[in-house]
């Protein structure tokens, strides 16, 4: 395989993840409507720390054994989900 058709493989890859990051904000602002209607707070401390959990958990699954890597991801993912709620 050339370094070229490698790129591509990472282009689809990219477009994937986008799509995805794309229907998890979508999601978030439904969670936000579903939020205010119950009177509840937009942040869930408890539930982050659960969602990092199981995440890194996966991730081991997956061969992903770099935790800091995860857990920053999905702090910066959470937090952009929150400033769309």
């Amino acid at each position: 395989m050339t370094l070229e058709e490698y790129r591509k493989k990472f282009d689809q890859v990219d477009e994937q993840l986008l799509e995805l990051l794309a229907a998890r904000m979508k999601i978030s602002k439904e969670i936000a409507k579903y939020k205010k209607q119950h009177k509840f707070p937009v942040q869930d401390k408890r539930r982050e720390a659960e969602v990092i959990d199981s995440r890194i958990s996966k991730g081991k699954e997956l061969g992903l054994e770099d935790q800091k890597f995860i857990t920053e991801l999905f702090k910066l993912i959470m937090k952009q989900s929150r400033k769309s709620q």
